[in-house]
C-alpha cells in the first residue's frame, strides 16, 4: 500500500460520512504491513490538504472537467482532489503529482480515465485563483476559504469583514501547547528533556505553559509518557486556569474527557482536596482515568455523568467548569471537517449549553466561582448564553480575568480569542460569581 493510495481510499470512505480523524485512523490500521511513520505522515497530510481546501480544489477541477467534478467516479474524484492538492499546497513537484495520480488511476481499475486525470491536473495545477476572483461575500468563504454555506453566513452576519482574515487564520494551525506537570517535573527541567528529544521549545505566555515544536507526535516521547506534561492548547489552559482552583478545595468538571483541563485543575490544586470529573460518553471515561494514572493525580475522580441533570447528592463546589459541547467553529484549523457543518441542531445545543451552566450553578457553593467556556467563536453559544443566563441569575457577575494574553477581547459578558488574533484556537471563557449580600 502506497500513502497516495492509502489517502484515496480514505478520502473516497470520508465522503460516506464519518469523523475525519477516525476515518483515516481506520484506514491506516488497516494497511497490512502497516506503513512506515514518513509513508503514513506522507498520506494523512494529502488526506487532510484535501479536507481543508476541497471547494477550492473543486472549483479548479471543474474548470477542466467535462463533468461537474460531483459526477465523476468515487475514485477518479479522489484521485484528482488529492493530486492537485500535492502539486497546490503540498510543494510536491507537478510532474510528481500527476505522474503518480495516473498510476493509480490505473492501480485502481480506473485505466480509461487516466488521460483525463492527466491532463486535468497539469491544467488546474498552474491556473492562476485569487481571492478577489470572488466578489461576492459569501461565494468568497465558500469557495476560496472552503467553508460550508452555513458556517459562512453565521460567521458573516457576526464578524462582517474580519471574518475575511478569520477564515485565513483557520489555515494556520496554532502552535502546539503543553502543560508542565507540575507534581513531577519543572518547566527548566522539561524544556531540558523536550529538547534532548529534538524539540525546539519556548516559554508560554504564563508559567507552566510551554510551545514545542515536536519532531513527531507530542505524544510519543519518554517525558510524556513519565507523565511530565499533557498537550493542552493555551487557550483551554486559560479557561482552566481561570478557575482559580486552590489545595484543598471541593472542583468540579462538568464536561470532562478528553482530560486536559482536569489535569490542569489537580495540578493547582496540589493533587489535595477533591476533583470530580465528570463525562456523558462512558466509553470516554477511560480516557480520564488513564490520563490521571499517566500524570500521577489522586485528588481526581473519574465519573460517567450527564451534566444536563443536576446531581443533588454531590453537594456544593468551591469551584465549577462549564467547557460546554459546542460547534466547535473556534478549532476548524484543527479539525478541518468542522468547516463543512450545516450547523443543525443548534437550538438543541443552546439548550444543552444553558442546562449545563444552570446546573454549575445551582452545585456552586457561596463565594463560589464558575467558569463557562466552549471552544467556539459563535456568540449565540458565547456572549448571548451568559447574558441570558445573567438574566436568570442577577445574584451572578462576570469577573475579569487575571491573567491576558494578546489579541484577546474581554467585554461584559466574557473573554473571546479568536484566531487571527490571538494565535490561539477560537475560544470563550466567562468567569463567573455570586454577588456579595
Amino acid at each position: 500500500m502506497t500513502p497516495r493510495r492509502l489517502a484515496v481510499k480514505a478520502l473516497m470512505h470520508q465522503e460516506q460520512a464519518g469523523y475525519a480523524n477516525l476515518v483515516l485512523d481506520a484506514e491506516l490500521k488497516k494497511c497490512t504491513p502497516p506503513l512506515e511513520s514518513r509513508d503514513a505522515a506522507f498520506a494523512s497530510r494529502i488526506f487532510y490538504t484535501v479536507l481543508e481546501y476541497q471547494p477550492l480544489l473543486d472549483f479548479l477541477l471543474g474548470k477542466f472537467s467535462k463533468k461537474p467534478v460531483a459526477k465523476l467516479d468515487a475514485p477518479v474524484r479522489a484521485i484528482l482532489r488529492a493530486g492537485l492538492a500535492q502539486a497546490r499546497f503540498m510543494n510536491v513537484p507537478l510532474p510528481a503529482a500527476v505522474n503518480e495520480s495516473v498510476k493509480l488511476t490505473k492501480a485502481l481499475g480506473k485505466t480509461s480515465a487516466s488521460g483525463m486525470v492527466n491532463a486535468i491536473l497539469r491544467k488546474a495545477a498552474v491556473l492562476s485563483v485569487q481571492e478577489s476572483d470572488f466578489t461576492d461575500p459569501l461565494e468568497r468563504l465558500q469557495t476560496y476559504y472552503c467553508l460550508s454555506k452555513t458556517v459562512a453566513q453565521l460567521l458573516y452576519s457576526q464578524y462582517g469583514e474580519e471574518t475575511f482574515a478569520l477564515a485565513a487564520a483557520f489555515r494556520n494551525r496554532p502552535k502546539s501547547a503543553v502543560r508542565v506537570n507540575t507534581l513531577r517535573t519543572t518547566d527548566e527541567a522539561l524544556t531540558k528533556e523536550l529538547q534532548d528529544e529534538g524539540c525546539c521549545v519556548e516559554n508560554g505566555p504564563w508559567k507552566h505553559a510551554l510551545l514545542v515544536d515536536f519532531q513527531g507526535s507530542p505524544v510519543t516521547g519518554a517525558a510524556f509518557a513519565r507523565g511530565e506534561y499533557h498537550v493542552q492548547g493555551l487557550a483551554s489552559q486559560f479557561a482552566a486556569l481561570c478557575v482559580e482552583a486552590k489545595p484543598g478545595q471541593k472542583v468540579a468538571d462538568f464536561c470532562a474527557a478528553p482530560g486536559g483541563k482536569s489535569l490542569t485543575l489537580a495540578q493547582e490544586m496540589h493533587d489535595t482536596g477533591t476533583l470530580v470529573s465528570g463525562e456523558a460518553v462512558s466509553a470516554r471515561v477511560n480516557l480520564l482515568e488513564k490520563a490521571f494514572q499517566r500524570c500521577g493525580i489522586t485528588c481526581a475522580k473519574a465519573v460517567h455523568n450527564d451534566a444536563t441533570v443536576w446531581q443533588k447528592s454531590w453537594g456544593t463546589f468551591d469551584r465549577v467548569l462549564c467547557d460546554v459541547p459546542c460547534s466547535g467553529l473556534g478549532v476548524i484549523a484543527k479539525k478541518p471537517d468542522i468547516r463543512y457543518k450545516d450547523l443543525d441542531g443548534m437550538e438543541n445545543l443552546c439548550v444543552i449549553q444553558q442546562k449545563i451552566l444552570q446546573n454549575g450553578a445551582d452545585s456552586l457553593a457561596e463565594n463560589g466561582r464558575l467558569v463557562y467556556s466552549t471552544c467556539t467563536i459563535n456568540q449565540q453559544e458565547n456572549q448571548n448564553q451568559i447574558e441570558a443566563f445573567l438574566r436568570r441569575n442577577p445574584q451572578f457577575q462576570v469577573v475579569a480575568p487575571a491573567l491576558s494574553l494578546p489579541g484577546m477581547e474581554h467585554g461584559a459578558f466574557g473573554t473571546l480569542f479568536l484566531p487571527h488574533k490571538t494565535g490561539t484556537d477560537g475560544f470563550f471563557v466567562a468567569i463567573l460569581e455570586k454577588l456579595s449580600t
